[in-house]
């Protein structure tokens, strides 16, 4: 992978697919918003509470052929060019380190991983997303 975001490592540009933040609100009332992927059509990023920063730098992801240039930073795992690591993917979520969850969390979710169920729950929104968010979108033009 090339150091700068979209250039090839002959000079080129990569194509630049957007992404589009849903905003959802949790049973307790409490904001959260995820950024779709307009490549794979997934979740690959979310956090709760209000994040203008956040949203202003996960705007775009560059794609060509096997290389995504966030493919390190990731939620979405089921996507092929996911190479997200578990200390990234906590990083991303605001951790040090994993914790274990409640043990109705765990119960729900079916792992007493922190990590593990925002992984879960991201995948779940990924599938309840409707088929248009789902579909690849075209590359922006630049």
């Amino acid at each position: 992978m090339f150091p700068f975001a979209g250039i090839t490592p002959d000079g080129g540009f990569m194509p630049r697919y957007a992404t589009e933040w849903i905003d959802y609100q949790l049973p307790s009332g409490q904001d959260f918003a995820v950024a779709v992927c307009g490549y794979s059509g997934k979740v690959r990023h979310m956090y709760i509470g209000q994040d203008p920063v956040r949203r202003a730098f996960v705007r775009h992801v560059y794609v060509e052929g096997d290389d995504c240039q966030t493919g390190e930073h990731c939620l979405a795992m089921d996507c092929r060019l996911n190479r997200a690591e578990p200390e990234h993917l906590l990083h991303m979520l605001d951790m040090m380190e994993d914790e274990p969850v409640d043990e109705e969390m765990a119960k729900q979710w079916g792992t007493e991983s922190t990590l593990q169920c925002f992984l879960r729950f991201a995948h779940k929104i990924s599938e309840s997303l409707p088929e248009d968010k789902k579909a690849q979108t075209p590359p922006l033009e630049e």
